[in-house]
């Protein structure tokens, strides 16, 4: 079963970071970007990262697996911070759904991610 969790994180990483940096270099390129420069250097490295770490966890690196956990827990964090309107974004990352759902699926997903990554099974796949 845990197989099948890995493979569906790490696929869903790269499936999330590739259609993220393709619609921002579109946008780019069609120079119909809103986005200040700020957000848009951090979106498209955020991209990168996360298809590089799905594609790590299909490749069983174990510091993939960990770097996976921080960033999850690091977008926690964050979204807990937005929802407590202790920080503030000063443009929507992503407008195709409300801030609000996008931040609880966010949530949702990345805790998921993080109870599934700290499986004994999980863990055994990764040579730990």
């Amino acid at each position: 079963m845990f197989r099948k969790t890995i493979f569906i994180f790490g696929t869903t990483e790269i499936t999330i970071g590739a259609t993220t940096l393709i619609a921002i270099l579109s946008g780019v390129i069609a120079n119909t970007s809103q986005k200040p420069l700020n957000v848009l250097i951090f979106v498209i490295i955020s991209s990168i990262i996360s298809a590089s770490l799905g594609a790590g966890l299909l490749l069983r690196w174990h510091y993939a697996r960990k770097l996976l956990i921080f960033f999850a827990g690091w977008v926690i964090l964050s979204k807990i911070l937005i929802f407590a309107k202790i920080i503030f974004l000063c443009c929507d990352l992503e407008t195709t759904l409300a801030p609000d759902l996008k931040n609880i699926v966010s949530i949702l997903y990345h805790s998921i991610l993080i109870f599934c990554l700290h499986q004994p099974c999980v863990k055994k796949e990764f040579g730990l």
